[in-house]
């Protein structure tokens, strides 16, 4: 199986031409890969509040589910070392790096938060949070189920919302420094939650009885609502500011082609979904549940481009060209990690 070229060939030609792509056009490289680390890091940061909820919460639909999600939050170390070249590279990817003379009024006001040092430092915070909290659900260690491991999950799931929305501005605000908007770190969080959501049906939804199924859509439905609450709720405050340093944001997300990919990328991560999610029956289908997960991930893909490239200006050939394939290697890399520990938990429970 190993040596099975059909596998292996069209990987390995993809990893050369993603590698070309760093040596010709290192700046376009890059962002794409900043884009494609944010993505399928939503795997790894989605699933720990979905154990923490089933932590808080209990039932059927968690105790059949866990390993699924702790498969998921498995893959959190790869998620910290895909933002190792990001920090070494911040001078190409953050414009509030530049000296300070050269930056906008609005953004020297900023500079007590957005330094180098400080963001480094911040960084290595959450991801210190975030690993303590995976390792207190139960990730490379067995918990009980006694009241004091119970009381880690409120707790933790404040920790873990306040990680996000910090995340979120170092992340994806900073790339555009002028713009600030209270919404979107829930409005992350939420997303980050229904990504996950979808791969880990996607993944183990099969393997779950019809009810646990049900209530997972269930949730599911919930946090997509949320999603769309409070991303309106961003566009209309944004919207009635009608501020200069505020706007430019979504005036760089309609532009070219990037209008379209916002509708493509609502009409799949929610539109779609919402709709679907809604008959009590086909909550409980496999098939239904696995083409709405197929139809929300691709959703969330775009809606990261489409959330992070703009930053950076008119799309350019070699982004278009190399943003598919780092997504198409880096994603791929997260499926073999989960499948991975996937087996290990067949071999160890059976």
């Amino acid at each position: 199986m190993i040596a099975n070229p059909r596998i292996w060939l069209p990987a390995g030609l993809t990893l050369l031409v993603v590698i070309a792509g760093l040596v010709f056009w290192p700046e376009a490289f890059l962002q794409s890969w900043l884009a494609a680390a944010l993505t399928w890091g939503a795997i790894p940061l989605g699933a720990l509040p979905i154990l923490m909820i089933h932590g808080l919460t209990g039932g059927r639909w968690g105790d059949q589910s866990r390993p699924v999600w702790l498969a998921l939050a498995a893959t959190l170390p790869l998620f910290v070392v895909s933002l190792v070249p990001l920090l070494l590279a911040m001078d190409t990817l953050f414009t509030w790096t530049q000296p300070e003379h050269l930056l906008p009024e609005v953004v020297k006001r900023k500079q007590f938060y957005l330094n180098t040092p400080f963001f480094v430092a911040r960084l290595l915070l959450y991801c210190a949070i975030w690993l303590a909290l995976a390792w207190m659900q139960g990730l490379w260690r067995p918990i009980s189920g006694t009241p004091k491991t119970q009381r880690i999950h409120a707790p933790g799931l404040i920790l873990w919302v306040l990680t996000i929305t910090f995340f979120s501005f170092d992340w994806f605000m900073s790339l555009e420094p002028k713009f600030y908007s209270d919404v979107f770190g829930l409005m992350l969080c939420t997303n980050l939650a229904g990504a996950a959501l979808a791969v880990g049906l996607l993944i183990g939804g099969a393997g779950m009885e019809s009810p646990p199924r049900k209530d997972l859509a269930n949730l599911w439905l919930a946090i997509l609502l949320g999603w769309a609450f409070l991303a309106f709720s961003q566009y209309i405050i944004i919207w009635s500011g009608n501020l200069p340093d505020e706007i430019g944001w979504y005036i760089h997300r309609s532009e070219h082609v990037w209008r379209e990919i916002s509708v493509i990328s609502f009409v799949l991560f929610f539109l779609v979904p919402f709709f679907m999610l809604l008959p009590g029956k086909g909550k409980e289908r496999r098939t239904w549940l696995w083409t709405v997960a197929m139809l929300c991930l691709a959703g969330h893909v775009l809606q990261l481009q489409w959330l992070i490239l703009p930053a950076f200006g008119p799309l350019q050939v070699e982004q278009m060209f190399l943003t598919p394939l780092i997504l198409i290697v880096t994603g791929a890399t997260y499926l073999g990690w989960i499948r991975g520990v996937r087996a290990r938990q067949e071999v160890r429970y059976g």
